[in-house]
Parts: C-alpha cells; structure tokens; sequence
C-alpha cells in the first residue's frame, strides 16, 4: 500500500477522500515537488471520477488521464487543437493518443516527476473544453478500446525521450 507523505497526512482532505478500505486500496495523488498538496487536492478532488468528475488517478497516482468522445472526428480535432492551444499558453504538454472520435489524454509533470497544479488546471481546462464541443456522454465500459487507445499513449511516451528537462546549452 502507498502510504502518504508526512506533509500530506496533516491535510484532512487527503485523507477523507483518498482513503483506503480493507476490499479496496484507493491510488493516492503523488504530487510533484514543489507542488503544495494542501491547495492542489480540493482542485484535484473535484476532477476524480470518484467524486463526479470523470478523471482517474494512474496506479502510481502520478498522472491524471481520461477519455473524451465526440460525434465526429472533425469535432474531436476541434478539441485536440483547442488543447494544444491551451497547452501552448501553459508551456505544458499530455501524453495524449486519438482513434476515430476518441481522444485519450494523460497529464503529468515529468520534471519534477508527479502531479502538478499545471495538471491539475489542464485537466479542468480539457473538461470545459469538451463542454464547450459537445462531448459525448460516456458509454459503459469501453474497456477494450480505452486499453488500446491508452497503450498508444504509453508506447509514445515511453519513446518520446526527456521532453521536459531544460537541455543544457
């Protein structure tokens, strides 16, 4: 079982909402350094799919990811290019991976590893975003596409190298 950092098991927050029961252990965040677990968990707490939202913690709880589908992939571009957008405004990037109308996206911060309030905003930005665009309600277990959908993300994260620590001039 994951247990929390010192600094972490002092905010009653985390410890309501990522609690763990005997038939089920609970991923808690892993945030990154320099990221203040006291303002980002309410944040991160209304995004969970636990608590509403629709985003799922990875198993290592360092990454946020989740499903977006569209009634077209001309409406899925729309959104992707709306993202990387905001991504270009944010100076942050997904692990992302798109088949047909469906868009995958993971967000975590590479350097320092864990989630950051970069993330965190990112994926409440996804969000709206997909409002905006008329996002699909979500369909019961898609579990064989969202697997494959997702291992596209991996492989291309696993290659890409180190996207995110400043190269040395």
């Amino acid at each position: 079982m994951m247990s929390l950092p010192r600094s972490a098991l002092q905010i009653p927050s985390l410890s309501r909402v990522f609690s763990t029961s005997s038939s089920m252990m609970t991923v808690l965040p892993r945030f990154s350094a320099g990221t203040n677990a006291e303002t980002a968990t309410p944040k991160l707490t209304s995004l969970l799919s636990s608590e509403g939202g629709r985003w799922t913690l990875t198993k290592d709880g360092a990454a946020l990811e989740r499903h977006f589908r569209f009634k077209t992939f001309t409406k899925t571009w729309d959104f992707m290019t709306s993202v990387s957008l905001q991504c270009k405004i944010q100076n942050h990037h997904p692990e992302w991976s798109n088949v047909y109308n469906t868009t995958f996206i993971r967000w975590t911060t590479h350097n320092p590893a864990g989630l950051s309030d970069k993330d965190i905003t990112m994926a409440a930005k996804c969000d709206a975003l997909a409002a905006e665009l008329g996002e699909l309600a979500p369909e019961p277990e898609v579990d064989v596409q969202s697997c494959t959908i997702r291992g596209l993300a991996d492989q291309a994260a696993a290659t890409a190298g180190d996207c995110c620590t400043p190269s040395k001039k």
